[in-house]
């Protein structure tokens, strides 16, 4: 995961242990209720290093209606702690288990596990979400896409096609459209290049099979008109049974709490699903182009979250869908 996606994923996680409720919102915005009942409308801007007194300004200087502006960052300079002890921002500082809000620090909950460590410094700069969704396109069918098929599936412009084509390794243009040059080639360079959706998660318990914990968290959020993706084992699962699913993972545009469906708030080492809100934007254009059944995410996408799930069998239950694939199965 990268940087930014842990830390809005630590914050998150500081949130729960200080029995604080997210009760929606997006990665931008999110609105809270408090220990007490209160309820907090923030809106979100997350800096992997503590803003600069004149960063701040000027972030205080936007005008934001009826939200609190939210600073999350690893660790508060003695300004930003001032500013948020005085009510004038919000704070979360997950390297120091700091929360903030309303001129309020919250105490937190010890963690019950060691939180795993961040592997090494990720690259920076805007992710090439259109370029890996057209790699996992060319990698779902066996038929040439044309650049006008591609920019209209995934609803973005011909000419961001083109330019994330030109970035595309092992392709080449036909005529009739755009095709693999070598389809393992492809598929081991997106393996190794796709960091996943990114986002921010919300880790959950719950008693029932894994399968059935999925079918509830589903059904949960279609009766809120929330359009949900799942993933992970419990996708596989569906695509290409191997192995007796042990986690579930939950793709939504916006945070749910499946609280009110009777999951228990989980560590990200002892949970049974895992709810995240995607930085990529393109989850529900290639689950629907993949023509797989409704609310999966596509093969690849599940490949990935099975490569990094729990479990020592992981990496064989993701061959197991790996070859699905290649052979043309799915």
């Amino acid at each position: 995961m990268k940087e930014t996606a842990q830390l809005l994923t630590n914050a998150v996680e500081l949130l729960r242990r200080a029995g604080i409720r997210i009760a929606s919102g997006s990665l931008h915005e999110l609105d809270l209720t408090l220990p007490d009942g209160r309820t907090r409308s923030t809106i979100v801007r997350v800096r992997r290093r503590p803003p600069t007194p004149h960063t701040l300004t000027a972030l205080r200087k936007t005008p934001i209606p009826a939200r609190h502006l939210l600073i999350v960052t690893p660790h508060a300079t003695s300004h930003l702690r001032t500013l948020a002890l005085d009510g004038e921002v919000d704070v979360i500082a997950p390297g120091e288990n700091l929360i903030v809000l309303g001129g309020t620090r919250y105490p937190v909950a010890p963690e019950s596990a060691p939180r795993p460590a961040s592997a090494g410094h990720p690259a920076r700069g805007r992710k090439p979400w259109t370029r890996w969704a057209i790699e996992r396109l060319l990698l779902l069918t066996d038929q040439p896409m044309p650049q006008r098929e591609l920019a209209a599936t995934l609803d973005v412009t011909q000419q961001a096609v083109s330019l994330a084509l030109q970035q595309c390794p092992h392709v080449h243009r036909t005529p009739a459209g755009w095709v693999a040059d070598s389809r393992e080639a492809l598929l081991e360079d997106y393996l190794a290049d796709y960091p996943g959706p990114g986002g921010a998660t919300t880790y959950w318990y719950g008693a029932d099979p894994v399968l059935a914990q999925a079918a509830t968290a589903v059904e949960f959020c279609t009766d809120r008109g929330v359009t949900a993706l799942l993933s992970g084992d419990a996708a596989a699962d569906v695509y290409a049974p191997w192995r007796l699913p042990a986690q579930a993972v939950l793709y939504v545009p916006e945070f749910v709490d499946v609280a009110t469906a009777g999951f228990g708030p989980a560590s990200a080492e002892a949970h049974t699903l895992a709810v995240t809100v995607p930085a990529d934007p393109t989850l529900w254009r290639t689950a629907a182009a993949a023509g797989e059944p409704a609310l999966l995410a596509d093969p690849l996408i599940a490949v990935h979250d099975v490569l990094h799930s729990s479990g020592a069998d992981a990496h064989e239950a993701a061959e197991h869908l790996l070859a699905a694939i290649k052979k043309g199965a799915l």
